[in-house]
């Protein structure tokens, strides 16, 4: 059995981690729901542009011209890992590696957008050729060249199809792996958004378009492309937080279960120590007699 000393020892050990992992509990929890609430808001903006596509259907229908819509033969596949920049987030990241080593194709190149994933990714022998690191606030200023990475490698031919695999929030104890095409923009797709989005059916309004509907879809199809990106990435992040509230809230909890394991142990060693104390007291009075 371990000493008094040991026992104590371990007991504010284990006190001090539950202190730790209650702060960033809570902290994550207050990250959540701002995260939270910044994906809710993309997903409001995307049914904004879903209603505007659905105006351009005849345009998309005929067959536009736009370099994010081109399918091309030549060319590798770019996939984009949106992981996380931070451990303490449960299985989160394992499960997305999971996800991506079976989902894949080995021989595409891999832009990561957090670092957690990085080492394991070129371990298992994927061609990892960009990394880029996104705060918990997302800035525009760090999404430029995100976007300029990816359109400079599409547009010039470089990639001829870009994924992106990402957690996708669910609720708060569920966020789900998600391999979704980026580019090209396929019509029916687009389209397709615009069917399933829980908006106002105003397909009979008076909609006064300017300029003309190509001009306009040249306009929207960068700016869908690039929200759709965002979107996945403020997933993540939203994610992200819940996760690490999750695994922070289960770290504690099983602090103060050790603890109390602890505290019975240590008191089962005081009482011991107390019952030979008292023995070798008895023990001795008896040899005086």
């Amino acid at each position: 059995m371990a000493s008094l000393r040991d026992i104590k020892r371990r007991i504010k050990s284990v006190r001090n981690t539950s202190q730790i992992t209650k702060a960033m509990q809570m902290v994550a929890s207050a990250k959540m729901r701002r995260a939270q609430e910044l994906a809710l808001r993309g997903r409001t903006f995307m049914s904004a542009l879903a209603n505007v596509l659905k105006h351009l259907q005849d345009t998309l229908s005929e067959g536009a011209k736009s370099p994010f819509l081109e399918q091309r033969e030549k060319g590798k596949k770019l996939i984009i890992v949106v992981s996380t920049d931070r451990g303490l987030c449960g299985g989160l990241n394992s499960n997305l590696l999971k996800d991506v080593l079976q989902r894949c194709d080995a021989e595409a190149d891999y832009l990561t957008v957090g670092v957690k994933l990085n080492s394991q990714l070129t371990r298992c022998g994927r061609n990892l050729v960009a990394s880029f690191s996104i705060g918990d606030t997302v800035e525009e200023a760090e999404l430029k060249p995100i976007f300029q990475f990816i359109r400079k490698g599409f547009t010039d031919g470089t990639y001829n199809r870009v994924e992106v695999i990402y957690q996708k929030f669910i609720n708060v104890m569920v966020q789900r792996p998600e391999l979704m095409c980026l580019l090209p923009l396929a019509p029916e797709d687009l389209l397709k958004v615009a069917e399933q989005d829980d908006i106002e059916d105003d397909t009979n309004a008076n909609f006064l378009l300017e300029p003309s509907p190509k001009a306009l879809l040249d306009s929207i199809l960068p700016l869908f492309f690039g929200h759709q990106l965002v979107q996945m990435i403020l997933e993540g992040k939203a994610s992200e937080q819940s996760a690490r509230m999750v695994a922070m809230k289960a770290a504690t909890e099983n602090a103060k279960t050790l603890i109390g394991e602890l505290t019975l142990e240590y008191n089962k060693a005081r009482q011991t120590q107390i019952t030979n104390e008292l023995l070798e007291i008895t023990t001795a009075m008896k040899a005086m007699e």
